[in-house]
């Protein structure tokens, strides 16, 4: 692109970088650019510090999206074992690989005790206590206790005499509550329109 740049034309008597800017571009000499390796024969050499070889607590960083004010590292935990390159480390009593790259080292003050990081809680949040049961409002006076009707079923021999079935009052749904509490209503046939 800049060869094309600075060649001149023929019919301008001047290259396109000269009428933009004024004047000719300098560009250097071909030879004069540090030649640089080739990528493939050159291999990555990871860094390591020093100090994360030998470290006793370190910060390990959490590769979850995170809010604009919250930390991007969490910790300090306790190393169990030193790898080249990984690290085990205890995250709430469990030992976890950690790869050396997500780890910084903890520069702890030696004169107080160490306050280990409680790791966040994984999957869902355990169950909540259920909601005390809605106690409906009644009147000042206090009402009688209701009782169920009592029916008594025919004996065979009436109902061969009648020729029905005896008839019993449909029982109540059961009541169902939904995980917060409130009072679930089943579904009856007539409530939808066909």
């Amino acid at each position: 692109m800049l060869g094309l740049r600075t060649a001149p034309k023929e019919d301008l008597q001047s290259s396109s970088a000269e009428l933009v800017y004024g004047q000719p571009l300098r560009v250097p000499a071909p030879g004069s650019l540090p030649q640089s390796p080739r990528l493939s024969t050159a291999s990555p050499t990871s860094q390591v510090p020093p100090g994360l070889r030998s470290a006793g607590y370190v910060f390990i960083r959490h590769d979850a999206h995170r809010g604009p004010l919250q930390p991007p590292y969490d910790g300090p935990f306790r190393v169990l074992e030193h790898g080249p390159k990984h690290l085990v480390v205890d995250i709430g009593g469990r030992p976890e690989h950690v790869s050396v790259d997500r780890v910084k080292l903890a520069h702890l003050d030696v004169t107080q005790p160490v306050d280990l990081a409680i790791p966040p809680r994984r999957g869902r949040p355990p169950g909540q206590p259920a909601p005390p049961a809605e106690v409906p409002l009644t009147s000042a006076a206090p009402s009688p206790p209701i009782t169920p009707p009592v029916t008594v079923a025919p004996r065979p021999a009436q109902l061969e005499e009648v020729g029905t079935t005896p008839a019993f009052p449909p029982a109540p749904p059961p009541m169902v509550r939904s995980r917060f509490g409130r009072l679930v209503r089943p579904y009856r046939h007539a409530d939808f329109v066909y």
